[in-house]
């Protein structure tokens, strides 16, 4: 009796299925890379303005973007925050690529590889971008390394970091 029981049991288990979904995903090589504009775009901020933190950049690209550049992201902003789903693609695809590196002695920050230099030298950027960028130097500049410093202060906090003591003999 015992052994029917268990045998139920696993039949009505067995008739649960899962289904397999199957998503379609463009495979990522330099060649699109570099014929997309959004990418390519990405990769002149971060070569202009690195090394620079993820976040940073982010602001940066709204930023750039709400002066007129045609980047082509969908900003949400949550809690101050601008936020794109589409921002953070591009950013692994130039990561993939070998475009940008992620430098661990400089607190993680991105920047462009000499790869990324050859292919903004060859191909470009849009010119929205480096139009906007270059007006707006100086201001866009002058935030992304207040928010960058922003950054690397929360970062030494939550390592336990604190800031050397001028006096150190003043206890």
């Amino acid at each position: 009796m015992a052994k029917k029981k268990r045998e139920a049991k696993t039949d009505t288990e067995a008739g649960k299925t899962k289904d397999l979904k199957i998503i379609s995903v463009q495979v990522v090589t330099r060649d699109r890379v570099v014929k997309n504009p959004r990418q390519m775009g990405l990769l002149y901020i971060i070569d202009r303005f690195g090394p620079i933190h993820e976040k940073t950049l982010q602001m940066l690209a709204y930023e750039i973007q709400k002066r007129g550049a045609q980047l082509g992201y969908n900003f949400t902003v949550v809690a101050g925050v601008p936020y794109s789903p589409e921002f953070r693609n591009d950013l692994v695809a130039l990561t993939y690529v070998g475009f940008v590196e992620v430098n661990p002695r400089k607190n993680r920050k991105l920047q462009v590889t000499s790869d990324g230099k050859e292919a903004l030298e060859k191909y470009g950027a849009p010119k929205s971008v480096i139009e906007v960028i270059e007006r707006h130097f100086e201001e866009l500049r002058n935030m992304a390394m207040l928010k960058d410093s922003e950054i690397d202060l929360a970062l030494k906090k939550r390592r336990g970091e604190e800031r050397p003591r001028r006096f150190p003999f003043l206890r």
